[in-house]
């Protein structure tokens, strides 16, 4: 169904074809979980929201009215939801697969410990940034989207879409320059 728009998408899956919500689906997969994925942290709960997320908006068809872009409408259920999953979710401090991964890896265990830390971290700082901050972020870095399909997923100017990423990036280096400094002295490099 390669040059349908969305609107006929979403037509056609509320008129039951169901070819067309799995064109959906493939197009807005990698968006839905990259915003899953920057709110919950890569967990096996992840995989779920996201299903849960399609079937949402499969029941939510009827209710868009095509005024906002579909990808806009899409992404704000995901984060949405996402956000109400991790309210949901139990605090979980050791995590099984944690290890397994640590364990799996030709790193030494303190290095693979390190990476997986600082990975965290760095979605810790991104959660920290302002709500438009984070999308952009996680538009173009995470779901690898470019500046223009950033634009049009979020309804915004390319420039806003430059101007936040910038303005992002500056947010993460402010945050993270403290850790950063930290770490370095831990190690012996100040």
């Amino acid at each position: 169904m390669k040059g349908v728009s969305d609107h006929d998408l979403v037509k056609k899956s509320l008129d039951g074809n169901e070819k067309a919500f799995r064109e959906i689906i493939t197009r807005y997969n990698v968006i839905i979980y990259a915003a899953v994925r920057s709110i919950m942290g890569n967990s096996d709960e992840t995989e779920d929201t996201v299903q849960e997320i399609f079937v949402k908006i499969y029941k939510g068809l009827p209710r868009f009215k095509g005024k906002a872009r579909f990808s806009t409408w899409a992404y704000t259920i995901a984060r949405n939801e996402a956000v109400n999953a991790l309210n949901r979710r139990k605090k979980n401090l050791y995590n099984i697969e944690e290890f397994h991964n640590l364990a799996a890896s030709n790193d030494t265990p303190e290095e693979a410990y390190s990476r997986k830390e600082s990975a965290r971290n760095i979605e810790n700082y991104i959660k920290k940034l302002d709500k438009d901050y984070r999308a952009v972020i996680e538009l173009r870095y995470l779901a690898e989207k470019s500046y223009l399909e950033v634009a049009d997923i979020m309804d915004i100017p390319i420039g806003t879409v430059k101007t936040y990423i910038h303005r992002a990036k500056l947010r993460l280096k402010e945050l993270m320059t403290p850790t950063f400094q930290n770490e370095q002295i831990k190690r012996g490099k100040a």
